[in-house]
């Protein structure tokens, strides 16, 4: 088989990665994840405004469904948040990750140590068109191992209008067999580090 995404874009830094997040980001072919997850949304209209039409989730507390497609070389995210779903296009970019969603995209340096991976903003474009810093988005997502499980949260905000989304949450990984959710092992309880700090940062 040939390398995952990750491993492609990180080469030996990958294998520096926690077991939990490793094994999340071996995809090849289909597979998926589930857990639970908290969305804190903007707290004004624009911000949810945007939200809609991005198709992100409204805030609460979810079971969580991931599924990862892969197809020669290109990985399509598939996330499901209590039926509210939303998907990106992840690829190789040079050393970066690109991650698009419709016809925006974002170009990141995947940043890992023993503790976890970071996903660091590099520029990003609409239709193709690279556009300006000023007016980028601060995308803040980090994942990390704590108790032998996959924690996740991503930040979203744009220049003036403030946050957009946030989300973070627990993932397990599920065989490429399970098509639905199986919420019967899954409380939805948002994950500690969602209850100490009650955002978002």
């Amino acid at each position: 088989l040939e390398p995952s995404l990750y491993r492609r874009i990180m080469g030996p830094h990958f294998d520096r990665l926690p077991p939990t997040l490793r094994d999340i980001h071996e995809v090849n072919g289909d597979s998926g994840a589930q857990g639970v997850g908290e969305v804190i949304a903007g707290s004004n209209r624009a911000a949810r405004l945007i939200a809609e039409i991005m198709r992100f989730p409204p805030p609460g507390r979810y079971p969580v469904h991931v599924h990862f497609a892969e197809r020669r070389g290109t990985e399509t995210w598939t996330r499901d948040f209590g039926g509210h779903r939303f998907r990106s296009v992840l690829g190789k970019d040079g050393r970066y990750l690109r991650e698009r969603f419709g016809p925006i995209g974002f170009r990141f340096h995947l940043a890992s140590d023993a503790r976890g991976l970071r996903m660091i903003f590099r520029g990003w474009t609409i239709a193709g068109i690279p556009m300006p810093g000023f007016l980028a988005p601060r995308i803040v997502a980090r994942e990390h191992e704590e108790n032998g499980r996959f924690h996740f949260e991503v930040e979203a905000a744009m220049p003036v209008v403030g946050r957009i989304i946030g989300y973070r949450g627990t993932l397990d990984r599920v065989p490429a067999s399970t098509g639905k959710l199986n919420t019967r092992h899954f409380e939805v309880e948002a994950p500690s580090s969602v209850r100490r700090s009650g955002s978002c940062r």
